[in-house]
């Protein structure tokens, strides 16, 4: 009453505060859905699939087929299976590799050069060139 008409509740602007609701529940999802789809393409070298195969046995334990002779020397079989497991991760290290010291190149590797050009061998310059000028025979 003395507050006025304008701060009343009206039926019409709750049904309007709903849609706004929803529509912002939408448009959350939305965005939740987007962030978790990758960022780029897989490769075509990761594409291809070889097939599917099941764990074996003789990968889950690395060193439960070794034996031992009766000279004491250890012998340790590499299973066909454990080599076609194994095969993806040597096949992917040198893009891991490659990808992770073009990430820290810029960030860490470059600052450290600029610190070992500029401080350390200015101060080694600077230490030769006095003992060039005081005792140099």
């Amino acid at each position: 009453s003395s507050l006025g008409s304008s701060t009343e509740w009206v039926p019409s602007e709750r049904g309007a505060l709903a849609e706004l609701a929803a529509m912002s529940l939408r448009r959350a999802i939305i965005r939740a859905k987007e962030a978790v789809q990758p960022l780029r393409k897989t490769s075509r070298k990761d594409q291809t699939r070889i097939g599917t195969y099941p764990v074996p046995p003789e990968a889950s334990i690395w060193w439960a087929n070794r034996y031992q002779v009766p000279g004491g020397e250890i012998k340790q079989s590499f299973s066909p299976y454990q080599q076609k497991i194994m095969f993806q991760w040597f096949w992917n290290a040198p893009s891991r590799w490659y990808w992770r010291f073009s990430k820290w190149a810029w960030p860490i590797g470059i600052p450290y050069l600029i610190i070992y050009i500029f401080v350390y061998k200015s101060c080694q310059m600077d230490v030769e060139a006095d003992i060039r000028a005081k005792a140099w025979w």
